[in-house]
């Protein structure tokens, strides 16, 4: 960490990071350090908003996703207001009994033995994108766009595939994802055309929905929409809209996160070619590597959550309800106190016998992604099938485009250049 971080005092250094200069986009994660160092739970004014707390070690991070003393009531979406409707439109936005409720009434599809009955037909989605890349390239290799031609399809195609969405409508459904998420994927958020545009496409996702839905009620097939529009508990079911709400939340949230997981990852590996070479060698270590991954450079890299009791964090100092919590997940996945030499990339450090503390990335508590499983076995298939199918593979020295989002961590680009493997 250079001299000139660790002199900056916490606010100096918070300004830098939500200013996003070129310095911590490109490598946040000294300024974490220092911030940590500096005050690991610093206390700021929020406009309109009152006190907000920057928590940045891994157990008051772990602390604010778990404690029934924070919520996300003070996290709305921004999404409905053209339409007169600002109510919490999904799971991620929900607490207490109703959260509960629709949690238990979905979590049925998102077991792992579910899961991996999926692995044959994600496995045929990874093969339909990555065959026409090698086919492209000659016996020297050539160079392509990992984000447009790879990582940002395939969440599409493995979402689509597990809902039941017509292949011809995974492109479709890209745009209008990318156009909705822009709500939470810029840093001016107060953008009234871009809340506009937003709003618009998350509309036009929803009546989607709505159509597909009834199509499927007349016509089951074996896919998302069809079980989740007959689960029952005790006589409950889930009504036409807050089934469409979870299919949204599934095409939007895994969307941006593993698009960001694949392209992160493969940046990581291109910049530590001992772990790439580790990882060719012993394909054992996928499962730990995609873990390994999202804890050293997580796609969501902050969350925010709402102190609605009184309480205290770690180290015993006292926090008033209706303080609001700002949880940089970044700076928690590489806290020393929680991990070893937390800024090596370890493809093993989540073996067998190696660290049982989980990255944050998938959140904690009453929030942990549901589509973790899903998550998991998407990175695995990605990651094995660029190893089965490129013999080398490096970043082309091109300056990387960073996306501009205060939440999200990722690429908007990622040009590499690569050797096809030897036919077997």
């Amino acid at each position: 960490m250079s001299e000139s971080v660790l002199q900056k005092d916490a606010g100096q250094l918070l300004m830098e990071l939500m200013m996003k200069t070129p310095e911590t986009v490109r490598d946040p994660y000294p300024h974490y350090h220092a911030l940590r160092a500096a005050d690991p739970h610093y206390r700021m004014v929020i406009p309109d908003h009152g006190a907000g707390w920057v928590l940045t070690t891994y157990d008051d991070c772990r602390f604010a996703m778990k404690s029934p003393a924070l919520d996300k009531s003070g996290v709305r979406p921004r999404l409905g207001k053209e339409r007169g409707d600002e109510r919490i439109r999904t799971l991620l936005f929900m607490d207490g009994p109703e959260h509960t409720r629709l949690r238990g009434l979905i979590s049925s599809a998102f077991t792992p033995r579910r899961v991996q009955k999926l692995r044959p037909r994600l496995e045929a989605q990874v093969a339909k994108l990555i065959d026409p890349i090698v086919a492209g390239l000659t016996s020297a290799g050539g160079v392509f766009d990992l984000v447009e031609t790879f990582a940002r399809p395939l969440p599409i195609a493995v979402i689509g595939e597990l809902v039941g969405v017509p292949e011809q409508d995974y492109a479709m459904l890209r745009d209008l994802t990318k156009k909705a998420s822009a709500a939470v994927d810029t840093i001016d958020i107060h953008d009234p055309e871009m809340l506009r545009a937003a709003d618009a496409a998350m509309f036009e996702m929803e009546q989607y929905f709505v159509s597909l839905l009834e199509e499927r009620r007349a016509n089951p097939k074996d896919d998302l929409i069809s079980n989740l529009s007959t689960v029952e508990i005790d006589g409950d079911r889930l009504s036409t809209e807050e089934l469409v709400s979870v299919v949204v939340l599934l095409f939007s949230a895994g969307f941006h996160t593993m698009t960001d997981l694949i392209s992160l990852g493969t940046r990581a590996l291109c910049e530590n070619p001992g772990e790439m070479a580790r990882l060719r060698a012993d394909r054992s270590l996928l499962a730990s590597a995609v873990e390994e991954f999202l804890r050293y450079d997580s796609p969501i890299q902050i969350t925010g959550r709402s102190f609605i009791a009184d309480t205290t964090l770690s180290d015993g100092t006292p926090v008033p309800a209706g303080d609001q919590a700002v949880v940089v997940i970044g700076a928690a996945n590489r806290d020393p106190a929680r991990f070893a030499d937390p800024d090596r990339l370890d493809i093993g450090r989540y073996a067998a016998g190696g660290t049982t503390e989980p990255p944050l990335s998938f959140a904690w508590g009453a929030h942990h992604c549901l589509g973790v499983q899903l998550a998991r076995l998407e990175g695995v298939l990605a990651f094995g099938a660029l190893l089965d199918n490129f013999a080398d593979i490096q970043l082309t020295g091109e300056d990387l485009r960073f996306k501009s989002s205060g939440m999200f961590r990722g690429f908007d680009a990622l040009p590499l250049h690569v050797v096809p493997a030897e036919a077997p």
